[in-house]
């Protein structure tokens, strides 16, 4: 559904720009600012984010329904996310299940039972602790229908406009690229790592069925890039909107906006960890030509 719709929007985007005369096709290209921002269910996985760079760029037509009134449909590669640095929450189930999967499906009657057990510890201590830099980056196919209302600036070449209008966007990918070597801590303070919250009886089982897994609860682990796709709904709504100033030249023309764009859907499958909302704001340039 989701590739069907994309070419779709392109297949008209490209079928307006060759057969319609009063219809623009244009290409448009810059930086965005995004942020992943704290929704209602709060948690320490889901606060904390600032702003990254990113980029972003598409295709588009702009219909001219009056001298004043025009119609954009686009399809757009945008770049979204966030970043942590410093000492930061991480949820432990996805530590306790990624050390499930890299064993596979051959574990013993042991393994499986120290697994067990470090799952029912997990589920009352939810977060761990560790220093590092932290960037998440998800990449959107997003697809914008924006009405947008212009003036001439008296004489001259030059115009100003504002858009506004409601985009539908497909996730492509999620990853945490974590960079850094740290402990994993019990708590933001830093001074209890897990293994010291892990009780004896199942520090023992761990320590012999699992001993890799000794160090890395109870010493420095270095962090690298982690695929959070499947954690993340596939798809979002929003609004977008810019302002924006346009050079005319004959029946062509070239423009700079800025704007942005806020997603109304958390992005999270599971709000165990939090409610997160994401959009970003955005410096963008262009070219917009007819063919007739």
């Amino acid at each position: 559904m989701k590739k069907f719709l994309i070419s779709t929007v392109v297949i008209v985007l490209i079928t307006c720009g060759l057969y319609a005369q009063d219809v623009k096709f244009g290409i448009r290209g810059g930086m965005n600012l995004p942020n992943i921002m704290a929704g209602g269910n709060n948690t320490p996985v889901s606060e904390g984010y600032k702003s990254r760079t990113a980029v972003g760029w598409g295709l588009f037509t702009e219909l001219q329904i009056n001298p004043v009134i025009s119609l954009r449909l686009g399809v757009e590669y945008s770049g979204m996310g966030g970043k942590k640095d410093g000492m930061q929450a991480m949820p432990t189930q996805r530590l306790i299940t990624e050390t499930g999967s890299s064993v596979g499906l051959g574990m013993s009657a042991e393994q499986q039972a120290a697994l067990g057990g470090l799952l029912m510890w997990a589920n009352s201590n939810p977060y761990y602790y560790a220093n590092i830099k932290n960037t998440t980056k998800f990449d959107y196919v997003m697809i914008p229908l924006m009405a947008q209302f212009g003036r001439d600036i008296g004489q001259s070449p030059w115009r100003v406009y504002v858009n506004a209008g409601p985009f539908v966007s497909f996730l492509l990918t999620g990853k945490q690229y974590s960079k850094g070597t740290s402990s994993l801590f019990t708590d933001a303070s830093g001074t209890t790592t897990l293994w010291e919250n892990v009780p004896p009886p199942i520090q023992e089982i761990i320590s012999g069925v699992f001993p890799g897994m000794v160090n890395m609860l109870s010493e420095p682990v270095t962090f690298g890039t982690t695929n959070v796709t499947g954690e993340l709904r596939s798809t979002n709504f929003g609004i977008t909107g810019n302002v924006g100033i346009r050079y005319q030249c004959k029946r062509n023309y070239f423009f700079l906006e800025a704007g942005g764009n806020y997603g109304f859907i958390t992005v999270q499958n599971d709000s165990s960890n939090g409610s997160n909302r994401i959009g970003a704001a955005s410096v963008m340039a262009g070219y917009a030509f007819s063919l007739f």
